[in-house]
C-alpha cells in the first residue's frame, strides 16, 4: 500500500503531546490509515476545542450528533433555554451572555435559529429555519478544522488521483484526535468517587457537550447524580445547590432529584416554592436524553446529503 491516505504523527513524542518548539518530525501511522493505540486518559477535553469541532477531528467528519452538541452547548452557555412543550421542545432565545465569546460557526448557527424578529422556536419550526443554513454551518466546521491546521484539505476531498479515498490528518490533527480519545476515556471509566463535591456541578455542564458526542450522555449524568447523592448523604447539601440549580441536571434526573431533599436544592426552593414542585418538574422534563434525541432526529431529517454517513 502507498500509504498516500494515512495520517501524520509525530515522531519522539508521547502520542497526544506536540513538540515544545512547534516543530518536529512527522511520518505516516503505520499499518492503518489512522493511529489506533491506546490513548492515555484525559482529565479534560483540548484546549480551545468545542465538543462540535472535537467530534470531527475524531472521526474526520462532521454529523448530525455534533451539531446537536454545539446546539445543547450553546444553551448551556447562556444564549437561549430549552423548555418543555407539550410533547416536544420549545427555544427560547436570551439576552446576549457576558463575557462568552462565540466562534462563527456558532454565531451562524444562532443567526439560523433565531433569525432577526424571532425570540422562540419550536422543534418543528427549527426543522425548517435550518434546512437551507445547515449545509453552510457544516462547511464552516469543516473548514476550522483546516484553519487550526488539523488537515492540509477539506477531510471530504478525495484522495490520491481523485480516487475515493480521505484527506490525512496533520500530526496537529492526530495530536488533537488521541487527545480527544483520552477524555473520552475520562469519560467512560469516571467514577462517582473520583469526583469532588464541589467540583461536580460545573463540570457537568462543562463535559455534558462531549459526553453527547461520544454516545455517553446517560453515562456521565448517572456518575453525577451518584456524586451528587453522596454529597446529600454525607452533608453537603450547600455545595451542591449550584448543581440542583441547574436547568440540565433536572431534565436528566426528574423525580429521582427528590432523594436530595430540599436541602440540596439551594436557590431553586424558592423559585419551585416547595417540595411538592420536585416531582412536577420530574415530570414535565423526560430527560435531557430525550432532548438530545429530538434535536439529533430533527437535524438528521433535514441532512438530506449534506452529511455522508
Amino acid at each position: 500500500m502507498f500509504g498516500w491516505n494515512h495520517d501524520y504523527e509525530y515522531v519522539g513524542v508521547t502520542p497526544g503531546l506536540t513538540p515544545a518548539d512547534g516543530t518536529g518530525e512527522v511520518r505516516r501511522v503505520k499499518g492503518r490509515k489512522e493511529w489506533a493505540g491506546e490513548a492515555a486518559v484525559q482529565f479534560a477535553p483540548p484546549k480551545g476545542v468545542s465538543a462540535a469541532l472535537a467530534g470531527t477531528v475524531v472521526d474526520g467528519k462532521v454529523d448530525p450528533r455534533d451539531i446537536g452538541a454545539m446546539m445543547i452547548d450553546l444553551s448551556l452557555r447562556g444564549w437561549f433555554r430549552i423548555d418543555k412543550q407539550d410533547d416536544s421542545w420549545l427555544f427560547v432565545q436570551n439576552e446576549f451572555p457576558r463575557d462568552d465569546i462565540i466562534t462563527q460557526v456558532e454565531a451562524d448557527f444562532l443567526n439560523a435559529l433565531f433569525p432577526p424578529g424571532v425570540k422562540y422556536v419550536g422543534l418543528e419550526q427549527m426543522k425548517r429555519q435550518l434546512r437551507g443554513p445547515l449545509r453552510h454551518i457544516t462547511d464552516s466546521l469543516y473548514r476550522e478544522t483546516i484553519e487550526r491546521g488539523w488537515y492540509e484539505r477539506d477531510p471530504r476531498s478525495k484522495g490520491f488521483l481523485g480516487l475515493a479515498g480521505r484527506s490525512p490528518r496533520t500530526a496537529d490533527g492526530t495530536a488533537v484526535r488521541i487527545q480527544t480519545l483520552g477524555f473520552r476515556k475520562y469519560i467512560a471509566t469516571a467514577e462517582a468517587s473520583q469526583i469532588k463535591y464541589e467540583e461536580a456541578a460545573g463540570l457537568f455542564s462543562r463535559y455534558l457537550p462531549y459526553a453527547m458526542i461520544f454516545g455517553l450522555t446517560e453515562r456521565w449524568a448517572s456518575v453525577i447524580g451518584d456524586v451528587a447523592k453522596a454529597a446529600q448523604l454525607e452533608g453537603y447539601g450547600n455545595i451542591m445547590g449550584g448543581l440542583a440549580s441547574d436547568p440540565f441536571f433536572w431534565l436528566f434526573f426528574g423525580d429521582d432529584i427528590a432523594y436530595l431533599g430540599i436541602e440540596a436544592i439551594g436557590g431553586l426552593a424558592d423559585l419551585l416554592g416547595d417540595g411538592a414542585g420536585l416531582f412536577d418538574l420530574g415530570d414535565m422534563a423526560g430527560g435531557l436524553g430525550d432532548v438530545f434525541g429530538s434535536v439529533g432526529d430533527a437535524i438528521g431529517d433535514i441532512a438530506g446529503d449534506i452529511f455522508d454517513f
